[in-house]
């Protein structure tokens, strides 16, 4: 017998399934494991260490899929003397409610439903804590640990244009469960190829093509899932990047001008590309200008130092995402839904210094001469910070990507939009 308790104990202690708090220096854990992953089948057997065992649970771990709600149960090895409840904590879950068990109905499984509120491939812990009249559960408590999986693969965009004989930027996915083979549908481009094992795109594309639409299909030899992206390949496509570092109101340091000060940051950034030459996208209205009137009305005779030109095709520099295309006068016409054909970057909302008014399209905004803090040479506190510099947003692909919200005060600090000429 006692053999058999050393080989259970170290049976246990192998899984590594819970940290608990021990009642006494002899308990081993408070949580054990029933036998069988399905809450709703009786329970004919339990795995229990000696009579210090406090709580059965269904597993040691559990694998949940994004999507996919999963039953969990509990149930109580002794009969308590008052009511227990389990309350259950984990900010990865779906909220859970608590659950009570009485003296009658203690070893009768109880289950919680299991809903991931996370995509992405990770480990979180829930929590178990008891609550009890009875001194011998109040205060027990135990993890589980939940393995987050998502049978998912995105891309940091859907549509890519590279440039002909050009290093490609890497396209990384993001994988939400760990595959065993990745492929894709018709063939890559000449130049570009697919690792099988990791579903990245890399390369250097010999040849311009048409937008093509390319399949690529992830598994794990049970789970599959699919994604598109368009590729297309140009003799030549102009960078947009934004910057690493955050600037407040008074861009012009050392140059003549707000704008030139900001074209220098551009060039002396952290997310430079290592070629070309950059401007930062945005308006004082004199020494650089977009339009004098809404949508540039007069053409591109109204551009003053402007950084788009027309015809030019604008990728994200970073991933070579598809952005936008200018028309004659240098500019997206305003307003529309999708000027942008994807935002100006992916992940957390980062907002730049534009200067643009909000409904004169393209204009700079000149309600107060902070709107583009005094042209980009001051960084004063904006005693109402509607008064301040302009700005526009990353995650967005409508007008509010050059304009977003009210002003901002000029002694913030936001980034800067930078455009390869």
């Amino acid at each position: 017998m006692y053999k058999r308790m050393v080989r259970m104990i170290s049976f246990l202690l192998a899984l590594g399934f819970l940290s608990c708090n021990p009642v006494n220096g002899r308990d081993e854990y408070l949580l054990t494991l029933v036998n069988g992953m399905n809450p709703t089948t009786a329970v004919t057997t339990s795995f229990t260490i000696g009579t210090s065992s406090k709580i059965n649970v269904t597993s040691a771990s559990v694998i949940l899929y994004f999507g996919t709600p999963q039953l969990f149960g509990f149930s109580l090895v002794s009969p308590p003397t008052a009511n227990v409840t389990l309350a259950f904590t984990n900010s990865k879950l779906n909220a859970i409610g608590n659950l009570t068990f009485t003296p009658a109905n203690y070893s009768t499984i109880q289950t919680i439903t299991l809903t991931s509120n996370t995509q992405l491939m990770e480990s979180s812990s829930l929590s178990v804590t008891a609550t009890s009249a009875d001194t011998n559960y109040s205060g027990v408590s135990g993890s589980i640990t939940i393995n987050h999986r998502n049978v998912n693969i995105v891309y940091t965009g859907s549509s890519f244009i590279f440039k002909e004989d050009d290093s490609a930027p890497t396209l990384n996915p993001v994988l939400g469960f760990p595959i065993t083979n990745c492929s894709v549908a018709p063939a890559l481009p000449n130049g570009l190829s697919l690792n099988t094992s990791t579903c990245v795109i890399s390369g250097t594309p010999t040849d311009s093509q048409a937008g093509t639409t390319y399949t690529i299909t992830a598994t794990d030899g049970t789970n599959t899932d699919t994604e598109n992206i368009t590729i297309r390949i140009t003799p030549t496509v102009y960078r947009i990047f934004i910057t690493a570092t955050s600037y407040d109101g008074n861009l012009q340091g050392a140059a003549a001008n707000g704008p030139a000060g900001a074209d220098l940051k551009c060039n002396s950034d952290a997310n430079t590309p290592g070629t070309g030459t950059y401007k930062a996208m945005l308006t004082d209205g004199t020494n650089r200008n977009a339009c004098s009137t809404d949508n540039c009305g007069g053409g591109a005779g109204e551009n003053i130092d402007w950084v788009i030109q027309s015809g030019r095709i604008y990728i994200r520099a970073n991933d070579a995402a598809s952005l936008f295309t200018a028309n004659a006068s240098g500019i997206i016409n305003a307003p529309a839904a999708n000027m942008l054909s994807q935002s100006f970057a992916s992940g957390t909302t980062k907002y730049f210094w534009t200067g643009f008014a909000q409904t004169n399209y393209w204009q700079e905004a000149t309600a107060q001469t902070t709107n583009s803090c005094n042209n980009w040479t001051t960084n004063a506190n904006t005693a109402t910070a509607s008064e301040g510099g302009r700005v526009g947003a990353s995650n967005t692909t409508d007008y509010t990507a050059f304009r977003s919200g009210s002003g901002r005060s000029c002694d913030t600090f936001y980034y800067i939009l930078c455009v390869e000429q």
